[in-house]
């Protein structure tokens, strides 16, 4: 039966994502990979803890006994419970009540779930996306032959003169379909999936004050105060209490009997903890999301930044570099383009030290290889004139003699 289990499990998109090669970069991976997996394991961890803690316990009055207890339990279990500070009184207002309602901790395994799936959404985009665009990068990342990935990168960066209508351009930009051409495809969609997991990071620590009900923005701050500094780790607390009230109605023969208990929630000792490691961890996500945007974004509006990019490759590739700067310019500018050149960056943050410097000095080579002739036969000269012959060797005519 476990062999079973952990047969399925490799199975799953994220398990088989770690065998695989990458094809990204290592912030996308802190999203789509370690915070997914943090948030399972998160879920995994709520949903087992009422076979460990009990879930609720509620204080009843003295006659009830047997059934009416275990009753009482489940229905505040699963109704919401509300929570009023010990050194306030209980409201009478019903309304009062209700704001003061509290109904999150039924659901905790089930919001780790969906915000696992959110992280691991925009990975799902890019892959169905570059494999589009007519060049897996995943399988070009696995490949160890500089020579494979030489052809596979000349192919998809060499122009084609068919693509360079004016009508063709603007569907392409406007419908974002075959877009490799324009040397922009890949690019502006590594670029909006950048964006994705920077506004998903966002949404999610939104998403935790607005479900928590947290009054203010430093809520792990508040936490890490309260159990380092004030050592009150079993202070109740108004976003995660221990204790609660249930207003409960029992319905007899001919009467409708209505009671306040005191419950006690163990549960909410441990989801306190849980969603402090993961409001931490967001953090550390969202900055590392907004880091790895700006340099996305600098590498792909800024030309110079692409130039020294594959200047540094190729010099890491000979022993003695030297090259023309206008036509590696040319090259980044006009061969390479946005896509050539972020293929080159995954590759090579992804595959070995020596592919992708040794895959750019081939590509230059047969970029200058195939510049030479074509220079040569603008830069020679037209054969001058001939020359007009004296008088005395000009021939005659017939009629002349």
């Amino acid at each position: 039966m476990a062999s079973k289990l952990f047969g399925a499990a490799q199975g799953l998109p994220w398990i088989k994502s770690i065998k695989s090669s990458n094809d990204d970069e290592h912030s996308d991976r802190i999203n789509h990979r370690y915070t997914a997996a943090f948030l399972l394991v998160c879920a995994v961890v709520a949903s087992g803890s009422p076979f460990v803690f009990n879930r609720i316990t509620c204080w009843v009055p003295a006659q009830f006994v047997g059934a009416y207890t275990k009753y009482t339990d489940n229905y505040c279990w699963i109704s919401n419970t509300y929570y009023v500070p010990t050194n306030s009184t209980v409201p009478h207002s019903k309304e009062v009540r209700e704001r003061a309602e509290i109904g999150y901790y039924q659901w905790v395994p089930f919001i780790f779930l969906l915000s696992a799936f959110f992280f691991y959404l925009p990975r799902m985009l890019w892959r169905s996306m570059n494999t589009r665009s007519g060049i897996d990068l995943q399988y070009l990342v696995s490949k160890q032959q500089v020579k494979t990935i030489t052809c596979a990168i000349e192919n998809y960066c060499e122009p084609n003169d068919d693509d360079d209508g004016f009508g063709n351009r603007c569907c392409r930009i406007l419908l974002c379909t075959s877009g490799k051409r324009l040397g922009n495809y890949l690019s502006t969609m590594y670029l909006i999936v950048k964006l994705f997991y920077l506004l998903n990071s966002f949404i999610q620590l939104i998403f935790i004050h607005v479900v928590l009900g947290l009054p203010g923005w430093f809520y792990g701050y508040d936490v890490w105060y309260s159990i380092f500094v004030r050592n009150s780790v079993l202070t109740d607390s108004p976003y995660f209490p221990r204790i609660t009230l249930c207003d409960l109605r029992i319905r007899e023969v001919g009467n409708l009997h209505r009671y306040t208990v005191q419950c006690v929630l163990p549960i909410n000792m441990l989801n306190e903890k849980l969603f402090s490691l993961a409001w931490f961890w967001l953090i550390y996500v969202f900055i590392s999301n907004l880091i790895a945007f700006a340099f996305t974004l600098y590498y792909t509006c800024v030309l110079q930044s692409r130039v020294n990019f594959i200047r540094d490759l190729y010099r890491k590739s000979v022993s003695k570099p030297n090259m023309d700067e206008i036509v590696l310019q040319a090259f980044t500018r006009e061969f390479l383009m946005q896509d050539g050149v972020l293929i080159l960056r995954i590759l090579e943050r992804n595959a070995q030290a020596f592919i992708s410097t040794d895959v750019v000095n081939n590509l230059l080579r047969n970029y200058t290889t195939k510049q030479q002739p074509d220079q040569q036969h603008i830069s020679s000269p037209s054969p001058p004139p001939p020359l007009p012959l004296p008088p005395s060797e000009i021939p005659l005519k017939s009629s002349d003699v």
